[in-house]
């Protein structure tokens, strides 16, 4: 499927239905603030405030952003925990990852860049069918893709109100996608069979923040400790991938 502003990203499989409608492309109910920070793409090169509202734009039919809507649910729930500090019960990881990467993607739509390193059939600023089949839970990450943690030996301290995306990019292809949420500092890997090196061996952006550059990458992380801001109390985050 070519790119095609008129069309839905996930339409690969021929099952869209409904007309196109407006999606946000990061989950207005994840941030009731309304403000993310975004970096990396070329209407914001280096580090730019935007208001949720404001990124709005027609790139999935009716079915696919309901049939999204898990996700979404999923990643209001770990957001809240990361801003709290502690989980109720472990997030779905795989649900969890599958919305980085749905978020990933929206902000990818029509940018200068392949959305994953090596995928077939990949075109620039369009996702390609194995991405698309990932993001829709039709396919599996390959092996050491999927989500890391990037690990603080003194535990995240979480904050109720920071959140950045950026991705982070080789010759014109996203092969990972840093997500600060709530203090917790996560990346999406997109590069099939390569575990991800600490960021600083990477060399490639001077704007990372300095917090992340040394932190030790976790794979699919089974939990990580929290310093609650306000309480000063530890607690503990858990993910579940069953």
């Amino acid at each position: 499927m070519k790119n095609n502003k008129n069309k839905c990203w996930a339409g690969y499989f021929g099952d869209c239905e409904g007309e196109i409608t407006a999606e946000h492309l990061i989950s207005k109910s994840l941030f009731p603030e309304g403000i993310v920070f975004v970096e990396g793409f070329d209407w914001c090169e280096n580090i730019k405030k935007v208001g949720v509202n404001s990124l709005t734009r027609k790139i999935l039919c009716k079915k696919h952003n309901n049939d999204f809507s898990i996700l979404d649910s999923e990643a209001k729930y770990a957001i809240n925990c990361f801003a709290k500090g502690k989980t109720e019960r472990p997030i779905d990881g795989f649900l969890f990852e599958r919305w980085l990467l749905k978020t990933a993607i929206n902000l990818s739509v029509d940018s200068n860049f392949h959305i994953g390193i090596g995928f077939t059939d990949s075109e620039k600023g369009y996702p390609s069918p194995y991405a698309v089949a990932l993001a829709l839970g039709k396919q599996p990450f390959a092996y050491k893709m999927g989500i890391y943690f990037l690990e603080n030996k003194e535990g995240y301290l979480n904050n109720p109100t920071e959140q950045l995306m950026m991705p982070i990019t080789m010759d014109n292809e996203i092969g990972l996608f840093l997500f600060g949420l709530r203090g917790a500092n996560l990346l999406l890997n997109l590069t099939p069979a390569h575990e991800v090196p600490k960021l600083s061996s990477i060399g490639l952006y001077e704007s990372l923040p300095v917090e992340v550059k040394d932190n030790k990458p976790i794979y699919r992380p089974q939990g990580f400790t929290n310093m609650n801001i306000e309480s000063g109390l530890i607690h503990s985050i858990e993910f579940s991938y069953i």
